[in-house]
């Protein structure tokens, strides 16, 4: 497909969207907006809390003449680089999947909602190893279970959120009218992919 007509089938799914929203009342159309700006203000407000942990492992590191510190091994980069393409792919196949439901195109959704579903479990269970094989009783491997041990509890939260959609989702309970409830846990993963993002950079190359 040439770019310029992927541009344009976006441009055409974006346009029907809007149309199909427009069919909404003005109290319809007001709750949306509101839920909107609400899981917007959500992400930039708890994306915080992942910013004050990275500062916390470079106030650590910054201690040190060097990071980890001496006698400490370094985790290694292949789990965590392939559990990091698995979120990215599961972040897109998300996107793929509201595009679908907005649609009414079940079929789809579902395939690609499972499979974000399969994707996002192997990136739980890839740092959930992590977590248990870092070293234990020094500060790089206290500020490295923080670090993911946070960012795994949010992934698994929001998973379960998501799990819960795929199941409503069988029984036909989202379709073009109704789609909140999708759109917001995509939303939430776009929150847990790029809050991984900062801390894969800072914990595995930094």
């Amino acid at each position: 497909m040439r770019p310029y007509d992927k541009l344009s089938r976006e441009f055409i799914v974006t346009m029907q969207q809007n149309l199909l929203e427009q069919h909404l009342s003005k109290e319809e159309l007001l709750a949306l907006k509101n839920k909107r700006s609400g899981m917007t203000v959500f992400q930039i407000s708890w994306i915080m809390a992942f910013f004050c942990l990275i500062i916390v492992n470079w106030q650590l590191r910054y201690s040190y003449t060097q990071w980890p510190p001496p006698g400490v091994e370094k985790m290694g980069l292949a789990l965590p680089t392939l559990a990091t393409g698995a979120l990215l792919l599961s972040a897109f196949l998300a996107r793929r999947g509201l595009k679908a439901i907005r649609q009414d195109n079940h079929k789809t959704f579902l395939t690609s909602w499972g499979t974000v579903l399969v994707l996002g479990a192997l990136f739980v269970v890839i740092m959930a190893y992590e977590w248990l094989i870092v070293p234990l009783g020094t500060q790089y491997g206290t500020v490295f279970r923080l670090m993911t041990g946070f960012h795994g509890f949010h992934a698994l939260v929001i998973g379960i959120y998501m799990m819960t959609i795929y199941q409503n989702a069988r029984k036909g309970q989202y379709g073009q009218f109704d789609f909140w409830a999708v759109e917001a846990a995509v939303k939430l993963w776009y929150f847990v992919a790029f809050a991984w993002i900062m801390f894969y950079a800072v914990l595995y190359w930094i």
